[in-house]
């Protein structure tokens, strides 16, 4: 068996960027919050300076659009933000030297319901996005790339999670039943 070190630089990294990654997904959600009822409650003055700026030759702003592609952007950072809480809490137990606890293979199993969450949540994000894009490329000067793709990543990260979580819970369950022998 590997020699525990609980002063790990890795795990230690681990710690900082999920702690960190935490920290942008609070801040994005917050702008997000803020910004969903300004684009739905301000859209005749945003439409205003938009037509202002270019002429009055724009079609009003897609809002019901922006506000499918926000409110499920901020509901992906509230996954993600959970999601590096778990990671944190599975970093602590490694740190600890103890990994192999039912807790951990719960916590993975929810790091990929998450992840599939937030890769199924970019499928009407991506087509809300193609009407705003739309929009936006009827405005002068404006190009802009949209389009729905398959992110096989996103798939495998689920599926890499899930055994994970399955190794986790026969590893917990093969610690029990080894103290139990003892």
């Amino acid at each position: 068996m590997s020699e525990f070190r609980p002063n790990d630089p890795l795990l230690m990294a681990g710690k900082i960027i999920s702690l960190l990654a935490q920290g942008v997904m609070a801040i994005a959600a917050i702008a997000l919050a803020i910004t969903l009822p300004v684009v739905l409650f301000m859209q005749d003055t945003i439409n205003l300076e938009i037509a202002k700026e270019h002429g009055g030759t724009v079609d009003p702003l897609p809002v019901l659009a922006i506000g499918i592609v926000i409110a499920l952007a901020l509901a992906g950072v509230v996954l993600l933000f959970v999601f590096f809480g778990k990671l944190r809490q599975i970093i602590a137990t490694v740190g600890e030297g103890d990994p192999f606890v039912p807790e951990n293979a719960d916590r993975l199993s929810a790091m990929a319901w998450i992840m599939l969450g937030i890769y199924l949540l970019g499928i009407p994000i991506a087509a809300a996005g193609v009407t705003v894009a739309n929009w936006a490329k009827t405005i002068e000067g404006v190009h802009v790339a949209s389009g729905i793709s398959f992110d096989a990543s996103s798939i495998l990260l689920v599926v890499v999670l899930f055994i994970l979580a399955r190794v986790f819970r026969h590893g917990a369950a093969m610690r029990e039943d080894l103290e139990g022998t003892v």
